[in-house]
């Protein structure tokens, strides 16, 4: 018998308790419908069984367990249409009940939850782990002042020398200047900052009408108002760009490792003082990439990288899909070493990894919202085979698997 991975051991336990949201019913329902693990499952049967179950109990709740057991299948299939699901639930789903062994454990034990709530359960479920992150940011005006954005409020934050700054029920934060005042004119720009947390994402259209989506843990340092011969401004982290086109103005992004200057055009940097790595890569329109004294032009479909301690610009072409699967709310690995997959996950979930043992490398393809609970997207990385996770308050402990 193949050992049982650490997350199906610990959502069974919450399936006993009355703790299992819908969705982590179907993973469990999922792992327990694969022939291989039919023996794991007869395990917990008798296991559950051997506590006295009454018959009369269980027959009571048949008529519920068969509307529970419809509304499962309707929703797996529903996503399996769904390309974000494509590769999570492949496989014999479609006939799980005909699964007679999976019917008898749902039967077994079902009856557990018919006295609590969807709502219920899942409220417990949420308070136990860690989120995934929401619209959320601080930003810093030049007057030292902090604003907490988030998507709840909506109001108008400043309005001075001829900007006004606003905050959307959308997760945006919108810069508005009023060219025709003389105070916009003469006042030299202030620099504000919008920082994201871990945890936390957020847009912002600058003054020049240029759209910014900030990923997790990132900053974006910006005037309130542009000059009249250039754009500026100053990226720690990741974020996509939509440049507002201006030939008068060339729009420039800095980061630690380098400059990337534009007309008009999408990009995405990706520079977190974390990754030994940065990379620019272009959607649309032509950009160049500065570091030291080499410059490169980039073309669509194209990312430049650059590794901290080597000079040279490496570029290289990409699926770009990938690349910007964050800002569409997307985890999107497609060969990704394990630590970087990590690192992700503790901007967006706000928990911090540790590895326990000497973790074999591998590389990871796959697809999952980056709306889904933390367990769900380390049940995936579990089932790829190598590794398991177990989750401890704020922290996630890597373990290869025996």
């Amino acid at each position: 018998m193949e050992k049982k991975p650490h997350t199906i051991i610990h959502l069974f336990q919450r399936f006993l308790q009355n703790r299992c949201t819908p969705e982590e019913m179907s993973r469990l329902y999922h792992y327990f419908d694969i022939d291989e693990n039919e023996e794991v499952l007869k395990a917990m049967i008798l296991e559950e069984l051997d506590k006295g179950i009454g018959v009369e109990e269980i027959a009571a709740q048949r008529q519920h367990l068969s509307h529970l057991f419809d509304q499962i299948n309707e929703k797996i299939e529903v996503k399996k249409k769904k390309p974000l699901y494509r590769q999570l639930f492949a496989g014999r789903w479609t006939q799980v009940a005909a699964a007679t062994l999976l019917v008898t454990l749902i039967t077994v034990l079902s009856y557990r939850y018919m006295n609590t709530s969807p709502k219920e359960m899942v409220a417990e479920s949420t308070a136990e782990y860690p989120l995934p992150g929401t619209d959320k940011a601080v930003l810093t005006l030049f007057n030292g002042k902090q604003v907490v954005l988030d998507e709840a409020k909506q109001d108008q934050i400043l309005k001075e020398f001829g900007v006004t700054v606003s905050n959307t029920s959308e997760g945006l934060v919108v810069y508005q200047v009023d060219e025709s005042t003389t105070t916009t004119r003469h006042v030299e720009a202030q620099i504000n900052t919008i920082s994201t947390p871990r945890g936390g994402q957020y847009q912002i259209i600058l003054a020049d009408g240029t759209k910014v989506w900030l990923n997790a843990s990132s900053s974006l340092e910006f005037p309130s108002h542009f000059s009249k011969n250039s754009r500026k401004v100053k990226l720690s982290g990741e974020a996509y760009f939509e440049v507002a086109h201006d030939s008068s103005k060339p729009f420039s992004v800095q980061t630690a490792e380098s400059e990337v200057e534009v007309l008009g055009t999408s990009f995405n940097v990706m520079a977190y003082p974390d990754e030994h790595n940065s990379q620019i890569t272009l959607l649309t329109g032509s950009v160049n990439v500065k570091r030291k004294e080499e410059t490169l032009r980039l073309s669509p479909g194209q990312q430049a990288e650059i590794t901290r301690d080597i000079d040279a610009i490496r570029v290289h072409a990409v699926d770009l899909e990938s690349i910007v699967a964050w800002k569409n709310g997307i985890f999107l690995f497609d060969q990704s070493e394990l630590s970087h997959i990590m690192r992700q996950i503790e901007r967006w979930y706000n928990v911090e990894v540790e590895y326990v043992d000497n973790i074999s490398p591998v590389k990871l393809t796959g697809m999952v919202s980056r709306k889904d609970s933390l367990t769900l997207l380390l049940d995936i990385l579990e089932s790829a085979g190598g590794i398991y996770f177990d989750i401890q308050e704020n922290k996630i402990m890597v373990k290869q698997s025996k």
